[in-house]
């Protein structure tokens, strides 16, 4: 069995096997034949730091389209006025395109390791599959993690057309925004509001009101000495209409683009009698404002004003992170 061993040994090692004539001779040589084998396998062998290894990341999060959320804005037009075609959103977009993300990966980690040998990466079902040395894939799991903390940034923003009373004026003076008991002293008697949240740097929009039904027109059958009218009925709408861009500087303020709509719909509706029965001839009064401007997180900013009917009016608006 030793011999066998020894043989065994010996071909694996590259060593020629010298016959011993007694136990001692023969352990000397399996000794010597097993050093030898272990200085032939770690040179063959690279250490475990330097060999590639296979590993799997998630990026779907990072890869997953982000749709804007407009909000049509009110219109005034002829009752027999046919409006265009509306636009087709635009495409959402990703936060990282599979391909950039791999690109910046190679670029950002180590360049030089991904020439190693049976090193690469592989994409499958929003997956990851990266061959690279044990310190490139802890690089890579840290880029990773500073692209998800990169991207996770919500924000909401409050818009709200506030009439101001006398004795208000004083209270809006302060470009570092209204403090928390102004502000909600103000909002208490907001003509209309909207709160948006979404993602930072995406088109937010929304509305709060109601719509509004009414008879516009009838259609009418003619028969022989008599005629038959059925209503058609219309809908328009009264509140407010925000549509927000908002976009985080980085810092501890966000840049934003805002158009606002307050629509006021008197009631009760104008009535004009016919024939077939009344109509009702609803009239819109359409306050927009639109402005781009720099706002604190966290405070009230005045961001406009406007005359809503005859009353002076400003724009509140609040933006922070959720």
């Amino acid at each position: 069995m030793r011999r066998l061993a020894l043989l065994a040994l010996g071909i694996l090692g590259g060593a020629l096997l010298v016959q011993g004539q007694d136990g001692d001779e023969l352990d000397r040589e399996l000794d010597r034949l097993r050093t030898l084998l272990q200085e032939r396998l770690a040179q063959r062998a690279p250490p475990a730091a330097e060999r590639v290894v296979l590993r799997t990341y998630e990026v779907a999060d990072l890869c997953a389209p982000i749709p804007d959320h407009p909000q049509p804005l009110e219109d005034l037009h002829p009752s027999q006025y046919q409006p265009p075609e509306p636009e087709y959103p635009s495409e959402p977009r990703a936060w990282f395109e599979i391909d950039a993300l791999t690109e910046l990966m190679k670029a950002a980690v180590e360049p030089a390791s991904w020439e190693a040998e049976g090193a690469g990466v592989e994409l499958k079902n929003n997956r990851l599959f990266v061959r690279t040395l044990p310190r490139v894939h802890a690089k890579i799991a840290q880029l990773f993690a500073w692209c998800r903390a990169t991207i996770d940034r919500r924000v909401a923003v409050d818009v709200a057309v506030v009439p101001v009373r006398e004795g208000d004026a004083a209270l809006l003076q302060d470009a570092a925004g209204l403090t928390a008991d102004v502000a909600a002293r103000l909002r208490a008697q907001a003509l209309g509001a909207v709160t948006l949240v979404g993602w930072d740097g995406n088109r937010l929009g929304g509305r709060v009101g109601r719509e509004i039904s009414y008879v516009q027109d009838y259609d009418v059958e003619l028969a022989e000495g008599s005629s038959i009218g059925d209503p058609i009925r219309g809908e328009v709408f009264s509140g407010c209409t925000a549509q927000v861009i908002a976009c985080l500087d980085g810092g501890e303020g966000a840049i934003l683009e805002c158009r606002m709509e307050l629509a006021r719909v008197p009631e009760p509706l104008p009535v004009f009698r016919t024939t077939h029965g009344d109509l009702e001839l609803p009239t819109k009064r359409l306050t927009r404002v639109r402005t781009t401007f720099w706002a604190p997180l966290g405070r009230t900013v005045v961001a406009g004003g406007c005359t809503v009917g005859e009353e002076p009016c400003v724009i509140l608006v609040t933006v922070k992170k959720t």
